[in-house]
């Protein structure tokens, strides 16, 4: 039976996972000095243009908000001196984050759906199911990157014996999200395929 007929597989891992690199980087260099902010912000938005050459001329959304994530802090602190920003970074990066999830949901352009397209055969790609898939999957990014807004937003204005274990958190709910997107679209696939096999010619 081919795909086409009633079945909207998902293939992954998706693309879309190349976008949090940028992240990562700007993690494993962050510190609290003015300096090591900006070579944390440089490093980021040299990962950014790497993992996005192919998806910035492609006008996809995550590749474009992560050159404005971490460019636009870059240019404040670097050439304005706006030292504010590295106690807040992390809650500009999530609230930018969360802003592209939810604002391309209510677009009607799940931003997931730009990578998603290219992994299924043309005839699926404006299926409904197809579609509710990857609405179900950027709202669940957006979930993951309010979740980290919110305990961003703690981590700069509670204790700051919380700060560690709250940015650690961060981590955790960033790679639960990595670990849906992993499973979810091979989840799909096999809930389309017990939905195929129960409506074939042997059942009754």
């Amino acid at each position: 039976m081919p795909e086409s007929s009633g079945r909207t597989p998902m293939r992954g891992p998706p693309g879309i996972l190349w976008g949090f690199a940028p992240l990562i980087v700007y993690a494993v260099f962050a510190g609290s000095s003015v300096e090591q902010a900006k070579i944390a912000l440089l490093a980021a938005l040299v990962a950014a243009v790497v993992a996005g050459c192919h998806d910035l001329p492609k006008g996809r959304v995550m590749a474009w908000a992560n050159l404005a994530i971490f460019g636009l802090p870059l240019a404040a602190l670097g050439l304005f001196g706006q030292a504010w920003i590295i106690s807040w970074m992390n809650v500009l990066v999530y609230a930018g984050l969360a802003a592209v999830a939810f604002g391309s949901v209510l677009a009607r352009h799940p931003f997931t759906l730009q990578y998603a397209r290219e992994m299924v055969p043309k005839e699926i790609q404006e299926h409904p199911g197809f579609l509710t898939a990857n609405r179900f999957m950027t709202l669940a990014w957006g979930a993951v990157f309010a979740i980290n807004l919110g305990l961003s937003s703690a981590a700069v204005m509670g204790p700051p014996g919380y700060k560690g274990p709250i940015v650690l958190l961060t981590f955790l709910v960033l790679a639960a999200g990595i670990a849906f997107t992993l499973w979810y679209p091979s989840h799909v696939r096999k809930r389309k395929g017990a939905a195929g096999d129960r409506g074939g010619p042997g059942q009754r």
